[in-house]
């Protein structure tokens, strides 16, 4: 597990313990999930249905994004990756 990446925002980038791509932001709490949802669907929200990504929150992390587990495709990280650099503008 390990940073890949970091803005300036606050988003950070890792590769998480299954290999696999998370998007995160410590600043943030379980309220901002809904507000970072909006921000996501007009430009991501059919691929994230496709690739099974989905926005949470918990302690450690903040609010992240990452695929369920198991159900990764050639394709997710790589729109993972993407959210990180469409978030780190924002």
């Amino acid at each position: 597990m390990g940073l890949i990446s970091k803005s300036e925002n606050g988003w950070e980038l890792f590769r998480i313990s299954d290999k696999s791509l998370s998007c995160e932001n410590s600043k943030l709490n379980g309220d901002d999930i809904d507000h970072i949802e909006k921000i996501l669907k007009p430009e991501f929200g059919d691929r994230m249905k496709k690739e099974t990504v989905f926005v949470s929150y918990d302690n450690w992390s903040g609010v992240f994004i990452m695929s369920i587990a198991k159900r990764k495709t050639k394709d997710t990280d790589a729109l993972i990756k993407e959210i990180f650099e469409f978030l780190s503008v924002k």
